[in-house]
Protein backbone atom coordinates (compact mmCIF):
# COMPACT_ATOMS: atom_id res chain seq x y z
CA UNK A 1 0.00 0.00 0.00
CA UNK A 2 1.31 3.31 -0.86
CA UNK A 3 1.35 6.08 1.93
CA UNK A 4 -0.93 8.87 1.20
CA UNK A 5 -0.96 12.35 2.68
CA UNK A 6 -2.94 11.44 6.28
CA UNK A 7 -0.65 8.11 6.49
CA UNK A 8 2.22 10.78 6.17
CA UNK A 9 0.46 13.11 8.57
CA UNK A 10 0.15 10.15 10.84
CA UNK A 11 3.84 8.94 10.50
CA UNK A 12 4.83 12.54 11.62
CA UNK A 13 3.04 12.83 14.95
CA UNK A 14 4.14 9.60 15.88
CA UNK A 15 7.64 10.75 15.08
CA UNK A 16 7.32 13.71 16.95
CA UNK A 17 6.40 12.50 20.29
CA UNK A 18 8.55 9.58 20.32
CA UNK A 19 11.38 12.39 20.13
CA UNK A 20 10.14 15.09 21.68
CA UNK A 21 13.23 16.63 23.69
CA UNK A 22 13.54 18.95 26.02
CA UNK A 23 14.96 21.48 23.94
CA UNK A 24 12.28 21.07 21.62
CA UNK A 25 9.59 21.88 24.09
CA UNK A 26 11.06 24.91 25.72
CA UNK A 27 11.31 26.07 21.72
CA UNK A 28 8.07 24.69 20.44
CA UNK A 29 5.96 27.41 21.95
CA UNK A 30 3.51 27.66 19.12
CA UNK A 31 2.62 24.46 18.99
CA UNK A 32 3.32 23.03 22.29
CA UNK A 33 1.56 23.50 25.80
CA UNK A 34 3.98 25.62 27.94
CA UNK A 35 4.97 24.28 31.83
CA UNK A 36 5.91 26.27 34.20
CA UNK A 37 6.81 25.94 37.86
CA UNK A 38 6.54 28.54 40.65
CA UNK A 39 9.40 30.55 41.23
CA UNK A 40 10.53 32.01 44.75
CA UNK A 41 13.30 34.70 44.69
CA UNK A 42 13.80 36.11 48.04
CA UNK A 43 15.34 33.44 50.59
CA UNK A 44 18.64 33.62 52.75
CA UNK A 45 20.01 30.79 53.62
CA UNK A 46 18.91 30.69 57.86
CA UNK A 47 15.35 29.43 55.85
CA UNK A 48 16.70 26.28 55.61
CA UNK A 49 17.81 26.17 59.45
CA UNK A 50 15.55 22.66 59.27
CA UNK A 51 12.74 24.18 61.17
CA UNK A 52 11.25 26.20 59.20
CA UNK A 53 10.21 23.65 55.83
CA UNK A 54 8.65 20.12 56.00
CA UNK A 55 12.04 19.07 53.95
CA UNK A 56 15.45 21.22 52.85
CA UNK A 57 17.18 21.40 49.49
CA UNK A 58 19.84 18.62 48.42
CA UNK A 59 22.51 20.94 47.55
CA UNK A 60 22.02 22.87 50.98
CA UNK A 61 21.22 26.22 52.15
CA UNK A 62 21.38 28.88 49.59
CA UNK A 63 20.45 32.78 49.06
CA UNK A 64 18.25 33.42 46.27
CA UNK A 65 20.38 36.48 44.70
CA UNK A 66 23.47 33.87 44.08
CA UNK A 67 23.87 33.73 40.25
CA UNK A 68 25.15 30.50 41.07
CA UNK A 69 22.56 29.27 42.60
CA UNK A 70 19.99 30.64 39.61
CA UNK A 71 22.15 29.07 36.93
CA UNK A 72 22.10 25.99 39.24
CA UNK A 73 17.88 26.09 39.49
CA UNK A 74 18.10 26.93 35.28
CA UNK A 75 19.31 23.03 35.06
CA UNK A 76 17.34 21.62 37.44
CA UNK A 77 14.37 23.01 35.24
CA UNK A 78 15.90 21.76 32.30
CA UNK A 79 16.09 18.46 33.71
CA UNK A 80 12.08 18.83 34.63
CA UNK A 81 11.41 19.92 31.27
CA UNK A 82 10.21 23.40 32.16
CA UNK A 83 9.53 25.83 29.57
CA UNK A 84 10.35 28.28 32.16
CA UNK A 85 9.36 29.78 35.59
CA UNK A 86 6.68 31.98 36.99
CA UNK A 87 8.59 34.22 39.21
CA UNK A 88 6.94 35.84 42.48
CA UNK A 89 7.65 39.30 42.77
CA UNK A 90 7.09 41.78 45.22
CA UNK A 91 6.83 44.72 42.80
CA UNK A 92 8.94 47.15 41.38
CA UNK A 93 9.05 48.80 44.50
CA UNK A 94 11.05 46.05 46.32
CA UNK A 95 14.48 46.52 44.66
CA UNK A 96 15.39 42.33 46.08
CA UNK A 97 12.79 40.48 43.72
CA UNK A 98 13.40 42.82 40.77
CA UNK A 99 17.10 42.73 40.60
CA UNK A 100 16.39 38.74 41.11
CA UNK A 101 14.58 38.51 38.30
CA UNK A 102 16.99 40.75 36.37
CA UNK A 103 19.32 38.03 37.37
CA UNK A 104 16.88 35.22 35.91
CA UNK A 105 16.70 36.70 32.43
CA UNK A 106 20.35 37.01 32.23
CA UNK A 107 21.27 33.35 33.13
CA UNK A 108 18.44 32.35 30.81
CA UNK A 109 20.10 34.31 27.89
CA UNK A 110 20.55 32.20 24.73
CA UNK A 111 18.16 29.30 26.08
CA UNK A 112 14.91 28.02 25.51
CA UNK A 113 13.72 28.94 29.08
CA UNK A 114 10.79 31.75 28.80
CA UNK A 115 9.64 33.37 32.49
CA UNK A 116 6.84 35.63 33.89
CA UNK A 117 6.47 37.56 36.75
CA UNK A 118 3.18 36.71 39.92
CA UNK A 119 2.69 39.96 40.66
CA UNK A 120 2.33 39.64 44.61
CA UNK A 121 2.20 43.64 45.45
CA UNK A 122 -1.10 43.93 46.14
CA UNK A 123 -0.90 41.51 48.85
CA UNK A 124 1.93 44.02 50.26
CA UNK A 125 0.49 46.61 53.31
CA UNK A 126 -0.35 50.00 52.00
CA UNK A 127 -0.16 49.33 48.50
CA UNK A 128 -2.01 51.56 46.88
CA UNK A 129 -3.58 51.39 43.25
CA UNK A 130 -0.62 54.09 41.58
CA UNK A 131 1.73 51.30 43.11
CA UNK A 132 0.31 48.67 41.09
CA UNK A 133 0.65 50.59 37.99
CA UNK A 134 4.31 51.44 38.23
CA UNK A 135 4.70 47.48 38.38
CA UNK A 136 2.65 46.95 35.48
CA UNK A 137 4.32 49.22 33.51
CA UNK A 138 7.89 48.26 34.75
CA UNK A 139 6.77 44.65 33.33
CA UNK A 140 5.44 45.44 30.14
CA UNK A 141 8.27 48.37 29.17
CA UNK A 142 11.53 47.00 30.80
CA UNK A 143 11.26 43.53 31.03
CA UNK A 144 8.40 42.48 28.48
CA UNK A 145 10.57 43.14 25.58
CA UNK A 146 13.37 40.39 26.56
CA UNK A 147 13.62 37.48 24.54
CA UNK A 148 13.44 35.21 27.83
CA UNK A 149 9.71 36.59 29.42
CA UNK A 150 7.23 34.82 28.22
CA UNK A 151 5.07 35.22 25.61
CA UNK A 152 1.91 33.26 25.17
CA UNK A 153 0.48 34.10 21.16
CA UNK A 154 2.88 36.50 21.25
CA UNK A 155 1.61 38.63 24.14
CA UNK A 156 3.45 39.02 27.42
CA UNK A 157 1.88 37.61 30.03
CA UNK A 158 1.72 38.56 33.61
CA UNK A 159 0.23 36.42 37.11
CA UNK A 160 -1.90 38.07 39.76
CA UNK A 161 -2.92 36.55 42.66
CA UNK A 162 -4.97 37.99 45.82
CA UNK A 163 -7.69 39.52 43.20
CA UNK A 164 -9.35 41.64 46.13
CA UNK A 165 -6.21 43.09 47.58
CA UNK A 166 -6.07 45.77 48.50
CA UNK A 167 -9.59 47.06 48.21
CA UNK A 168 -11.68 44.55 50.54
CA UNK A 169 -14.35 43.18 47.62
CA UNK A 170 -15.00 41.81 44.27
CA UNK A 171 -16.87 44.98 43.41
CA UNK A 172 -14.52 47.57 44.37
CA UNK A 173 -11.47 44.89 43.21
CA UNK A 174 -13.04 44.86 39.83
CA UNK A 175 -13.19 48.88 39.39
CA UNK A 176 -9.90 48.89 40.76
CA UNK A 177 -8.51 46.26 38.75
CA UNK A 178 -10.26 48.49 35.66
CA UNK A 179 -8.49 51.36 36.33
CA UNK A 180 -5.12 49.65 36.49
CA UNK A 181 -5.66 47.98 33.03
CA UNK A 182 -6.67 51.35 31.47
CA UNK A 183 -3.55 52.96 32.90
CA UNK A 184 -1.28 50.20 32.17
CA UNK A 185 -2.73 48.28 28.86
CA UNK A 186 -5.80 49.90 27.46
CA UNK A 187 -5.27 47.82 23.92
CA UNK A 188 -4.77 44.06 25.86
CA UNK A 189 -1.28 43.84 24.48
CA UNK A 190 -0.57 41.42 27.56
CA UNK A 191 -2.22 38.19 28.91
CA UNK A 192 -3.19 39.30 32.35
CA UNK A 193 -3.63 35.87 34.50
CA UNK A 194 -6.76 36.25 37.37
CA UNK A 195 -5.86 33.89 40.02
CA UNK A 196 -8.91 32.28 42.15
CA UNK A 197 -11.90 30.23 42.22
CA UNK A 198 -14.34 32.83 40.20
CA UNK A 199 -14.54 34.32 36.91
CA UNK A 200 -15.98 37.58 38.29
CA UNK A 201 -12.82 39.03 36.46
CA UNK A 202 -12.74 38.06 33.75
CA UNK A 203 -12.37 38.62 30.50
CA UNK A 204 -11.25 42.10 32.17
CA UNK A 205 -8.31 39.60 32.90
CA UNK A 206 -7.32 37.12 29.89
CA UNK A 207 -6.53 33.85 31.91
CA UNK A 208 -7.82 32.21 35.16
CA UNK A 209 -5.88 29.70 37.34
CA UNK A 210 -5.80 28.87 40.67
CA UNK A 211 -3.00 29.09 42.92
CA UNK A 212 -4.09 26.24 45.82
CA UNK A 213 -5.69 22.99 45.22
CA UNK A 214 -5.67 21.87 47.89
CA UNK A 215 -7.30 23.16 51.92
CA UNK A 216 -7.40 21.44 54.75
CA UNK A 217 -11.28 21.64 55.11
CA UNK A 218 -11.39 21.23 51.39
CA UNK A 219 -9.33 18.45 50.13
CA UNK A 220 -8.71 17.30 46.58
CA UNK A 221 -10.11 20.72 45.14
CA UNK A 222 -7.90 20.29 42.14
CA UNK A 223 -11.10 18.38 41.25
CA UNK A 224 -13.06 21.27 40.52
CA UNK A 225 -10.44 22.67 37.65
CA UNK A 226 -12.74 21.56 35.22
CA UNK A 227 -15.64 22.99 36.11
CA UNK A 228 -13.43 26.29 36.73
CA UNK A 229 -12.08 25.95 33.30
CA UNK A 230 -16.24 24.92 31.75
CA UNK A 231 -17.33 28.37 33.28
CA UNK A 232 -14.26 30.32 31.68
CA UNK A 233 -15.04 29.18 28.34
CA UNK A 234 -18.70 30.08 28.79
CA UNK A 235 -17.59 33.83 29.62
CA UNK A 236 -15.33 33.30 26.72
CA UNK A 237 -18.10 32.68 24.47
CA UNK A 238 -20.23 35.25 25.44
CA UNK A 239 -17.70 37.63 25.57
CA UNK A 240 -15.93 37.40 22.15
CA UNK A 241 -12.83 37.38 23.89
CA UNK A 242 -9.91 34.84 23.24
CA UNK A 243 -9.19 33.47 26.95
CA UNK A 244 -6.75 31.10 28.73
CA UNK A 245 -7.03 28.36 31.33
CA UNK A 246 -3.70 27.51 33.15
CA UNK A 247 -3.65 23.52 34.69
CA UNK A 248 -2.15 23.48 38.62
CA UNK A 249 -0.93 20.66 39.96
CA UNK A 250 1.00 20.30 42.94
CA UNK A 251 3.74 17.27 44.33
CA UNK A 252 2.19 17.50 47.59
CA UNK A 253 1.47 20.40 50.53
CA UNK A 254 3.02 20.88 54.24
CA UNK A 255 2.77 24.35 55.75
CA UNK A 256 2.48 22.82 59.25
CA UNK A 257 5.90 25.09 59.85
CA UNK A 258 5.49 28.19 58.27
CA UNK A 259 3.75 29.82 61.34
CA UNK A 260 7.80 30.25 61.93
CA UNK A 261 8.01 33.03 59.28
CA UNK A 262 4.71 34.76 59.92
CA UNK A 263 6.49 37.49 59.94
CA UNK A 264 7.42 37.34 56.07
CA UNK A 265 3.99 35.75 55.23
CA UNK A 266 2.20 37.71 52.53
CA UNK A 267 -0.68 34.25 51.86
CA UNK A 268 -4.49 34.75 52.50
CA UNK A 269 -4.88 33.43 56.35
CA UNK A 270 -5.79 29.49 56.22
CA UNK A 271 -5.33 26.48 58.37
CA UNK A 272 -2.02 24.65 58.44
CA UNK A 273 -2.14 21.18 57.16
CA UNK A 274 0.11 18.33 55.73
CA UNK A 275 -0.55 16.14 52.75
CA UNK A 276 1.40 13.05 52.71
CA UNK A 277 3.23 12.73 48.89
CA UNK A 278 3.18 9.52 48.60
CA UNK A 279 6.17 8.87 46.19
CA UNK A 280 4.42 10.89 43.93
CA UNK A 281 0.85 9.37 43.89
CA UNK A 282 -0.92 12.85 45.38
CA UNK A 283 1.74 14.25 42.40
CA UNK A 284 -0.28 11.78 39.66
CA UNK A 285 -3.66 12.77 41.30
CA UNK A 286 -3.51 16.51 40.72
CA UNK A 287 -2.44 15.94 37.43
CA UNK A 288 -5.17 13.37 36.14
CA UNK A 289 -8.02 15.89 35.98
CA UNK A 290 -5.92 17.52 33.30
CA UNK A 291 -7.49 16.24 30.19
CA UNK A 292 -11.07 17.82 31.47
CA UNK A 293 -10.06 21.28 31.63
CA UNK A 294 -8.71 22.01 27.88
CA UNK A 295 -6.31 23.89 29.69
CA UNK A 296 -3.60 26.00 27.60
CA UNK A 297 -0.61 25.66 30.00
CA UNK A 298 0.52 23.92 33.00
CA UNK A 299 1.27 25.60 36.48
CA UNK A 300 3.67 23.08 38.59
CA UNK A 301 3.51 24.15 42.45
CA UNK A 302 6.01 24.64 42.89
CA UNK A 303 9.64 24.90 42.01
CA UNK A 304 11.16 25.67 45.34
CA UNK A 305 7.87 26.95 47.11
CA UNK A 306 9.64 25.36 50.51
CA UNK A 307 7.60 27.32 53.29
CA UNK A 308 4.69 25.50 51.08
CA UNK A 309 5.92 22.38 51.23
CA UNK A 310 5.31 21.94 47.52
CA UNK A 311 8.81 22.18 46.37
CA UNK A 312 9.63 19.87 43.09
CA UNK A 313 13.49 20.92 43.73
CA UNK A 314 15.61 17.78 45.01
CA UNK A 315 15.20 17.49 48.80
CA UNK A 316 17.27 15.90 51.38
CA UNK A 317 14.83 12.98 51.86
CA UNK A 318 13.13 12.26 48.63
CA UNK A 319 16.15 13.50 46.28
CA UNK A 320 15.42 13.95 42.27
CA UNK A 321 12.08 12.17 42.46
CA UNK A 322 9.97 15.20 41.76
CA UNK A 323 12.08 16.78 38.97
CA UNK A 324 11.79 13.29 37.32
CA UNK A 325 8.32 12.39 37.40
CA UNK A 326 7.46 16.41 36.26
CA UNK A 327 9.06 15.67 33.01
CA UNK A 328 7.32 12.44 32.79
CA UNK A 329 3.86 14.53 33.53
CA UNK A 330 4.51 17.75 31.43
CA UNK A 331 5.68 15.39 28.16
CA UNK A 332 2.15 13.65 28.82
CA UNK A 333 0.39 17.05 28.76
CA UNK A 334 2.30 18.39 25.86
CA UNK A 335 1.19 15.14 23.96
CA UNK A 336 -2.45 16.01 25.18
CA UNK A 337 -2.35 19.18 23.10
CA UNK A 338 -5.57 19.58 22.08
CA UNK A 339 -4.07 20.57 18.84
CA UNK A 340 -1.94 17.12 18.09
CA UNK A 341 -4.88 15.15 19.39
CA UNK A 342 -7.37 16.41 16.49
CA UNK A 343 -4.52 15.55 14.32
CA UNK A 344 -3.80 12.42 15.86
CA UNK A 345 -7.86 11.75 15.20
CA UNK A 346 -8.12 12.75 11.99
CA UNK A 347 -5.61 10.21 11.26
CA UNK A 348 -7.44 7.14 12.65
CA UNK A 349 -7.40 3.99 10.33
CA UNK A 350 -5.24 5.48 7.90
CA UNK A 351 -1.98 3.26 8.77
CA UNK A 352 -0.29 1.83 5.96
Amino acid sequence: MHPTPKTLVAAAITITLAMLSFEQAVRAQETSRLILADYMMWYQPDVFDGTKTFDVPAAGPYSSDDMATIQHHLQLAQRACLNGFAAHWFGVKEPRTTENFNKLLAASSGSGFQHAVVLLENSLHRTKEQDLIDSVRFVLEQWAPHPNYLKLDGRPVIFFEGMTRPWGSIAAAKAGWARIRQATDPERRAIWFAEGLTTAFNPLFDGLYVYRIDHKNGPRSWLKQPVFAARLREVEQQSGVNLYFADTVAPGFDDTRSFRVRATDVRMPAPAFARDRRRGAYYRETFSVTPQTGGDLLLVKSFNEWVEGTAIEPGRTYGDLYLDLTCELGTAYRAADPALARAAEESKGQQP
